[in-house]
């Protein structure tokens, strides 16, 4: 029956389909992630390694699509793959932010969690009746690696007191309660002893304490390991959302990871995490804690490196074609879809292909923004091609809808994108600036989470400036679109009729140095100018 229904069914035209694209990866079905993936020629090959490493990419780059797409490709090949939301970990996430509680109390509670879900995870995989994998060996381990969250450790204080007694009488007397409760960690215990004497002083011994709760790294990574060889294959542990956690316990999470897990030959970790908001490793005196990234784990993908329009207009134009494609492809479903191809698509919707070119401008290299404007634009578009005014108040409505908001409660960055806009567009009329990259600037790295600003190149040196490496910045098409065609329009990328080529390499006349110079930000006039030095 349902074959017929396809044979008879009339296919569904992409501009139908337009309004039904899911924003999120993680609100599609595991069908539904697989068909709408697009590959990454340039990072699919290190997305099969076995290598453990860390995804960089701002929100709505998407990480945790790629997480679905490695999980789908380890899962065909006999694999076992344990998906974990690090924004869910635990019963009760918010006690990792409680203040009134010490790092390393908080930073137990979240290991302990992450344990307890590797081990509900794959407890659930080992008993599913379709499941290969069984057997006491195997069940053994499970039961090893839950005793490791069980472990609470009573840490005792004494305090002596001596006060003066009014008798000479002696008299003793033991008081002493305690309570332990592995499951929910509350724990007091106590104990009293007073004596007298005739000497006329009385002392008085308490010791109290507090429950410690205790994770055994040498247990956990044998209970681990022995799971891992009772498995017919790899397990790849993959967490996503690692920037949700409070920044002050991420290095401890790395380190129970890097000493736990990543020294087991058949386990691979995957981990998606904003590049600003992460913390690996911490430095003491004579030890640190956490990840060395590039020795411990690797973190050569990076997606704000991709799909910029200014940096690469064609692999941009290609990948945000395919991207479009196979998402409406995905959501026809059994009905299927009319457009047999990307450029039929893209025909289909746009008024002219330049029309989608400026949407993948206007999404600066994010998917989630170019699935958003895109819509806004159809709606706009009522039953007709999408052109580009469209696309350019479409691209305006999403700034001030979605990124102009946040800035409402950070007034300091709000004023510095002001200042950016004045310097860069205004007065340079470009679109682009340089900042040296021993600039750390953590208002600049805010704008840059809020995809406010970009970066376009990681390193650039001028020829007149050797051994001095800047980092290029553009900023958000929606910081300018209401420019375009006016008087104040931007007219070059770093300084007014310069632009960026094909390659990504930014070509500077060898006689045109001062143009360097004047594309670079100097943000200690802002500073100095808003009182602050």
């Amino acid at each position: 029956m349902k074959i017929l229904k396809t044979l008879f069914s009339k296919p569904v035209e992409a501009v139908d389909l337009l309004q039904q694209i899911s924003k999120r990866a993680e609100d599609l079905t595991p069908e539904e992630q697989a068909k709408s993936f697009v590959s990454i020629r340039r990072i699919d090959g290190a997305l099969k390694s076995r290598d453990s490493r860390i995804i960089f990419g701002r929100r709505g780059t998407g990480k945790t699509h790629i997480l679905s797409y490695v999980a789908n490709t380890v899962t065909a090949k006999g694999g076992l793959a344990i998906s974990i939301d690090l924004r869910t970990l635990g019963s009760n996430n918010s006690i990792y932010s409680d203040r009134n509680l010490d790092a390393g109390a908080r930073a137990t509670r979240l290991v302990r969690d992450l344990i307890s879900t590797v081990h509900e995870k794959l407890l659930e995989r080992i008993t599913d009746p379709r499941s290969k994998y069984g057997g006491k060996a195997i069940e053994h381990s499970l039961d090893k690696l839950a005793n490791c969250v069980k472990t609470i450790l009573i840490s005792e204080t004494q305090q002596v007191r001596r006060q003066t007694a009014s008798d000479r009488s002696v008299k003793a007397e033991l008081k002493g309660s305690g309570q332990i409760s592995p499951t929910t960690a509350r724990a007091r215990a106590s104990a009293g002893l007073a004596a007298s004497y005739d000497d006329h002083n009385k002392d008085e011994v308490t010791v109290n304490g507090e429950p410690r709760l205790s994770v055994n790294m040498g247990d956990a990574a044998s209970a681990l390991t022995d799971i891992a060889q009772h498995i017919d294959g790899r397990i790849w542990l993959l967490l996503d959302e690692w920037s949700s956690l409070p920044e002050d316990l991420q290095p401890y999470l790395a380190d129970f990871v890097r000493r736990a897990i990543l020294p087991i030959q058949n386990i691979s970790v995957v981990i998606a995490a904003i590049e600003f908001r992460s913390v690996f490793r911490i430095d003491f005196d004579n030890y640190r804690v956490g990840f060395e990234l590039g020795s411990d784990i690797s973190a050569d993908i990076n997606l704000d490196d991709y799909f910029v329009y200014d940096v690469s207009a064609q692999t941009a134009v290609d990948f945000f074609k395919s991207l479009l494609f196979q998402h409406l492809e995905a959501f026809a479903g059994d009905q299927g879809l009319k457009e047999s191809s990307p450029s039929q698509v893209v025909n289909s919707i746009f008024s002219q292909d330049r029309v989608f070119a400026e949407l993948v401008r206007a999404s600066e290299g994010v998917a989630r923004d170019f699935i958003n404007i895109l819509q806004l634009a159809a709606m706009r578009s009522d039953q007709t091609k999408i052109s580009m005014n469209e696309i350019r108040t479409a691209a305006k409505d999403w700034f001030e809808r979605d990124k102009q908001r946040n800035l409402d409660t950070n007034k300091f960055a709000q004023s510095l994108l002001h200042w950016i806009r004045d310097e860069v567009i205004d007065r340079k009329r470009a679109r682009a600036f340089l900042l040296r990259t021993d600039t750390s600037d953590p208002t600049i790295e805010f704008l840059f989470d809020e995809r406010m600003l970009h970066i376009a190149r990681r390193s650039y040196s001028a020829q007149d400036e050797p051994g001095v490496r800047y980092q290029v910045w553009k900023v958000d098409y929606g910081c300018y679109v209401d420019l375009i065609n006016t008087v104040k329009s931007p007219t070059g990328f770093l300084f007014e009729g310069m632009e960026i080529s094909d390659t990504g390499n930014i070509e500077v006349p060898d006689d045109d140095y001062r143009s360097v110079r004047r594309a670079v930000l100097e943000l200690r006039d802002f500073y100095e100018s808003s009182g602050y030095s």
